[in-house]
């Protein structure tokens, strides 16, 4: 099971990415986070599972109905194997900007399945992979998503699935503030 930390330095103009295990870190770049958001989330998407079933909708409809039951931890496969940590976030940075142990990031690669996803970061002289199931790549591409709006890099064509907002669903579940207590 892998965690993965994300910070961004505005002086470096980087997100300065963290693997664990194994402390790995690493910087990624605009263009390498663009395609990430876009190109290797374009190829998760076609990779959702669930095509042959009956009735089981569009592609577009199961990527997000996917996507909105990872956000919401409510994964299929009830195992909690490397499933990952939910998001939480921190004040702190995992490094400093001057730590000689991060690498640049130069170059990507994926594979995709109907069940995992593998992301591997070339920088410089190595290669370091990244395999989550599902709902980990869906946690790690939000992440990503908002961390590359915070920085104001305004990526461009990020799928809409990845982009919906998740506080709809959750209000939609709260309570009216006005309702009154039931009597028992």
């Amino acid at each position: 099971m892998s965690t993965t930390s994300f910070t961004y330095f505005q002086a470096e103009d980087r997100l300065l990415v963290v693997i664990e295990p194994g402390n790995h870190k690493l910087w990624l770049t605009r263009r390498l986070t663009q395609a990430i958001l876009h190109d290797i989330a374009t190829l998760f998407a076609s990779k959702v599972p669930g095509a042959s079933f009956p009735g089981a909708g569009a592609d577009a409809e199961r990527i997000a109905l996917e996507h909105s039951m990872a956000m919401n931890e409510e994964d299929l496969d009830d195992t909690r194997q490397e499933q990952g940590t939910p998001l939480q976030f921190s004040d702190t940075p995992p490094a400093s900007a001057d730590d000689p142990d991060i690498v640049l990031c130069t170059g990507l690669d994926a594979q995709l399945g109907s069940d995992y996803a593998s992301i591997s970061f070339v920088c410089a002289d190595k290669t370091l992979s990244l395999r989550q199931n599902r709902p980990g790549f869906h946690r790690f591409l939000r992440t990503l998503a908002l961390c590359a709006d915070k920085a104001e890099w305004h990526p461009q064509h990020i799928p809409a699935w990845l982009t919906q907002s998740l506080l709809g669903g959750l209000l939609a579940n709260l309570p009216p503030l006005d309702a009154e207590d039931e009597e028992i």
